[in-house]
């Protein structure tokens, strides 16, 4: 049995059981859509449009071509879709946004409406990030609404946290479906296996397990903060499967990606999400595909 075979076969018991595969997808890697392996994921992001402070939405980011072939390649897989919402330089629209109702209600609207016209499966809302007392206590009430607004239609809502994030309460949780931990960018290097228990100790305290779905990085960076994929790091440096270290930068071999997952699957975690499809590697030096969340 090939590799990919014998991944393909520990990821199927995945789905439904024990956890998430979830890879962000941005807009400029849609050349990617056609190539993707639906097969070893359970979840699809697409990355992103932009909230403005009156309650519209910047949606030209999202094609609605793009989305078509995604959502016809990925749904038959049994592969959901969602939509992002701001993310790192989408998210000034979301304090004035966020702090009164008609706005929240503006927003929500829609973003349900194009959820429903394009026949998505949920949003992710990535606030990068709320600060101020104020703008935290907006960020619940967002969430509160728009999951009200979602939930007689079915769509899920994800939201998209810091490590270090304190901004989402115990008591918002039950609005949420999922809590996407951005475990990177932690320095350097910028996400050790430490440095990922420390960002998922903090989160423990304030969202269930089940809900906890830990940042995985198919990247890495260079103590300068210079980011490279790591498709472009395996065919600069030729790392070896174990190595976490080339040419300068730190990032997350194959070995390390298989043991944060083994600590997801241990820990009884919700499952994983990657930034970013795009950034992986070929064939048999594939990131996603030393994910196993497999149950025992």
């Amino acid at each position: 049995m090939t590799r990919f075979v014998c991944a393909l076969a520990l990821l199927l018991p995945l789905i439904g059981t024990a956890g998430t595969v979830t890879g962000y997808l941005p807009s400029y890697r849609s050349e990617a859509i056609d190539k993707l392996p639906y097969q070893l994921l359970t979840d699809v992001i697409f990355f992103s449009v932009e909230p403005r402070a009156d309650g519209s939405i910047d949606f030209s980011d999202a094609k609605p071509a793009i989305l078509k072939k995604l959502t016809t390649l990925a749904k038959p897989k049994g592969v959901k879709v969602h939509l992002c919402v701001g993310g790192w330089g989408k998210s000034v629209g979301f304090p004035k946004m966020a702090a009164a109702s008609a706005t929240r209600i503006a927003f929500a609207r829609n973003l349900l409406a194009y959820l429903r016209k394009h026949q998505l499966d949920g949003a992710d809302l990535d606030w990068e990030h709320p600060q101020s007392k104020a703008d935290i206590e907006n960020f619940q009430t967002l969430i509160e609404d728009l999951k009200k607004a979602f939930d007689p239609h079915g769509f899920e809502l994800t939201v998209a946290v810091a490590g270090w994030g304190t901004y989402l309460k115990p008591e918002t949780l039950p609005f949420v479906d999922a809590v996407h931990v951005m475990a990177y960018d932690q320095g350097t290097p910028h996400a050790s296996f430490e440095g990922m228990k420390r960002d998922l100790a903090r989160w423990k305290k304030i969202a269930p397990r089940e809900k906890l779905v830990v940042g995985l990085p198919f990247y890495g960076r260079n103590t300068g903060n210079k980011a490279m994929t790591y498709e472009d790091i395996v065919r600069r440096f030729k790392p070896a499967p174990d190595s976490d270290l080339a040419g300068g930068y730190h990032f997350n071999g194959p070995a390390t990606i298989s043991k944060k997952a083994e600590y997801v699957r241990k820990e009884g975690l919700g499952g994983v999400m990657i930034w970013e499809l795009g950034q992986d590697a070929k064939g048999k030096h594939s990131l996603l595909r030393a994910i196993d969340l497999k149950v025992d």
